[in-house]
This record gives C-alpha cells, sequence and structure tokens, in this order.
C-alpha cells in the first residue's frame, strides 16, 4: 500500500520509493494495484538494475517483478513497454516464453525496429536473434530468414532450411538464398540449383 501511494507522493524525483517499498513488501500481487503502477514499477527498475550492477549487488528481487510484470504487459497489447522492460534488465531471450499466436507478430515488428536503435553491436544481435528465434517457433520461415539474413548468419540459415518441412516454403526460402547470394549450400540437389541460380 505504501508503495502505490509513494507512486504518487514521492518526495525526491531521483528517489525510487515505489519500487523501494515494493522490493520491501511480499511482492505479491502486484497485478491487483493497476497498469498504472505497474508501468510505474517497470520505470524505476531499470535504473535501478544498473545500480545493482555496478554495485555488483544481486538483481533477484528485480527479476522476480519483472516476471510478473512482464506477462500483464504482454496481455494487455503492451508489447513495447515489456521489450523495453526486458532490455533494461538484459533479459530480452526470456521474451520468447512470453509470445504467443495474438502478438508475437508485433513483438517481432516492434523488435526489429529496436535494433535500428542499438547502442552496440551485440544489443542488435540479440535483438534480431531473439525475433529470430520467436518467428521459427511460429514457424514464420520466410520472416525468420529475412531476420538471418540480416544477420548474415549461415548457420541459422541453415536451421530454417533443415526445420521448415513444407516444400513450396523451402523453394520460397532457398529463392531468399538465391537472391541475397548467400553462401549455404543444401544437400537437396532442386533446392541447391535455385539457391546457384
Amino acid at each position: 500500500m505504501i508503495s502505490v501511494v509513494a507512486m504518487v507522493g514521492s518526495v525526491k524525483e531521483d528517489e525510487f520509493e515505489a519500487l523501494a517499498f515494493c522490493l520491501k513488501g511480499t511482492r505479491k500481487e502486484l497485478v491487483g494495484w493497476g497498469h498504472e503502477y505497474l508501468r510505474c514499477l517497470a520505470g524505476q527498475i531499470g535504473q535501478e538494475y544498473e545500480k545493482r550492477m555496478g554495485e555488483g549487488k544481486s538483481v533477484d528481487e528485480i527479476n522476480q517483478l519483472v516476471d510478473q510484470i512482464i506477462p500483464e504487459f504482454i496481455n494487455h497489447n503492451e508489447e513495447p513497454e515489456a521489450v523495453d522492460l526486458l532490455l533494461e534488465v538484459e533479459r530480452l531471450s526470456a521474451l520468447t516464453d512470453f509470445t504467443n499466436t495474438n502478438n508475437f507478430e508485433r513483438v517481432c515488428n516492434y523488435l526489429l525496429s529496436c535494433s535500428d536503435y542499438a547502442a552496440d553491436t551485440e544489443e542488435m544481435q540479440l535483438t534480431f536473434k531473439t525475433a529470430f528465434d520467436i518467428l521459427k517457433k511460429f514457424k514464420r520461415y520466410p520472416e525468420a530468414m529475412r531476420v538471418a539474413q540480416k544477420m548474415n548468419n549461415i548457420d541459422l540459415m541453415g536451421e530454417l532450411m533443415n526445420d521448415c518441412k513444407d516444400a513450396v516454403t523451402l523453394k520460397q526460402l532457398a529463392f531468399m538464398l538465391a537472391r541475397q547470394r548467400n553462401a549455404y549450400e543444401s544437400e537437396d540437389a532442386d533446392l541447391q540449383g535455385i539457391i546457384s541460380n
């Protein structure tokens, strides 16, 4: 209760009282306090995570909060907030577990747009890989192939070619590989003929 009150009545701007009181409490049934409260916590979690990592402290409590907040965001069409929060706590790969047939396209579109603004190459590759894993999970092979080609990762391209069982989709993937002149080689003679033009 004090955490919720601190959300609106915080004395100092740089102190995250809502999060501090939340961490001192039971941290159960946070969803019941409403969406704005969860958004407030999510906004404070990033700075607290960074502070703890800098001091070498445990972030387990933070991750427990994130595990409660992310499903709520995902289930209420707040995919960008969920992705941003997972980026801040360096757990983007966990996003694959939270996606479903109703939201995976929005999640992937946001991830791919985030990659343009990545702080470094490692973060860009992580956003691409997460999008790839989600697309592959839902058998969206052509979209996943585009992501693998952006990453220029032959292993991921091979993964898709081996995982896909539909003959027409396989040919489409082969044409995509041929168009981009990727160095992937297929054991199937027909597909290799397409790939090598």
